[in-house]
């Protein structure tokens, strides 16, 4: 039983994100996955058809977003030596901003990111209630 809670730990340390570079590359591609999806919709009803897709990848995104904060709050010495990749970041807002066009479908994004955007936020307050802490 051991063995394999060690084997089990290696494994998931081992496919951790390890350094800031590593954490944008897993957003990064998790970005160009969730434009896959939502590339393809045209109307509110293609939008419901991928809405489990999307909702899982918006999810990774928070989720490795608010590692990526925390991996980098425990490793200050840690510099971004490279932003962001600029066109993943843009073509993502671009397919947004047509989803958000789209009759009904504005609505439907907003619902689809509700759960995942709560968490990112109860997040942020929890990190603004430390700094509050701290400063006092």
């Amino acid at each position: 039983m051991r063995k394999k809670f060690l084997v089990f730990l290696v494994f998931f340390v081992s496919c951790s994100p390890g350094s800031i570079k590593e954490y944008q590359i897993e957003g990064e591609d998790i970005a160009k996955n969730m434009i896959k999806i939502l590339e393809r919709v045209e109307s509110v009803n293609d939008l419901e058809r991928d809405s489990l897709k999307l909702k899982k990848e918006i999810a990774a995104l928070v989720k490795i977003m608010i590692e990526a904060k925390k991996y980098q709050n425990s490793h200050p010495e840690e510099e971004v030596r490279e932003p962001i990749n600029f066109e993943v970041s843009e073509a993502l807002k671009k397919e947004f901003m047509r989803i958000y066009q789209l009759e009904g479908c504005q609505d439907a994004m907003e619902a689809l990111q509700r759960e995942s955007l709560h968490k990112l936020d109860l997040y942020h307050r929890k990190l603004e209630g430390l700094k509050i802490e701290i400063c006092h």
